[in-house]
C-alpha cells in the first residue's frame, strides 16, 4: 500500500483543494466532470437543476459553493498527499450533508466521491484513503458509514465512488441494490 499523508478539508488547505480541481483532477480524463468541485451530492435536487440549466457558469458556481461550504463547515472530506503533491480527494462526512440521499442520520457517515490524480491511479491511493477515512469516521463517533459504488462500470472513471471489491475488503456489507444509484454498502462500527 502506498504511504500517504492525509489532511481533513478545511479553510487552511482550501487553496490546495481548489488548485487540484482547477488544474489536476480532470485535466487528462473525464473532462465532462471538470468544474464539479465535488458539489453534486451536496446540492439539493432543485439546486442541481438550477446549476445544470446554465452549463457555462457551472464551474464558477460549483467553485464558489465549495468555498462557501468549506468556510461554513458544510463540506467534509480528506485530501491525500504523496510527500508535497496532492494525489487524491475523498468526499466523506456526515450523511446530513448529502440532501439528495435519503435516510440521513447524525450517527451515519457517507463517502461518495474518490478523485484520484490521473498519474497516480492504480497505486492504491483510493484504498489508502478509504482506510484512513474509516478510521477517522470511527474516531469522530459515527455508528456506521455507507458507500454506493456501482456494480458495473463501462470505464475506469466510473469507479469514482470506489469499487465494490475495495469496500468488501474493508469489511463493508451489501445492504441494497439501488438500481442506477449503485449498491448500498455499509460498515457498522
Amino acid at each position: 500500500m502506498v504511504t500517504l499523508r492525509f489532511e481533513a478539508l478545511s479553510v487552511s488547505n482550501l487553496h490546495e483543494f481548489l488548485d487540484y480541481f482547477d488544474y489536476v483532477a480532470f485535466s487528462e480524463t473525464n473532462q465532462q466532470w471538470d468544474g464539479c468541485y465535488c458539489q453534486f451530492y451536496l446540492n439539493t435536487p432543485d439546486r442541481i437543476k438550477e446549476i445544470q440549466a446554465s452549463p457555462e457558469t457551472r464551474p464558477a458556481v460549483n467553485r464558489s459553493d465549495a468555498c462557501t461550504r468549506v468556510e461554513a463547515g458544510k463540506m467534509q472530506g480528506d485530501l491525500a498527499f504523496n510527500e508535497t503533491e496532492m494525489v487524491g480527494w475523498l468526499l466523506a462526512g456526515e450523511s446530513l450533508l448529502f440532501p439528495g440521499v435519503p435516510e440521513a442520520d447524525e450517527k451515519l457517515a457517507r463517502m461518495l466521491c474518490f478523485v484520484i490524480h490521473p498519474t497516480h491511479r492504480g497505486e492504491g491511493v483510493a484504498t489508502a484513503m478509504l482506510s484512513h477515512a474509516v478510521g477517522d469516521l470511527r474516531i469522530r463517533g459515527f455508528a456506521a458509514v455507507e458507500a454506493a459504488p456501482y456494480a458495473t462500470v463501462p470505464n475506469f472513471e466510473g469507479n469514482y465512488r470506489g469499487t465494490v471489491s475495495m469496500f468488501e475488503k474493508a469489511g463493508f456489507e451489501h445492504v441494497a441494490d439501488m438500481g442506477d444509484f449503485g449498491l448500498l454498502m455499509r460498515l457498522e462500527f
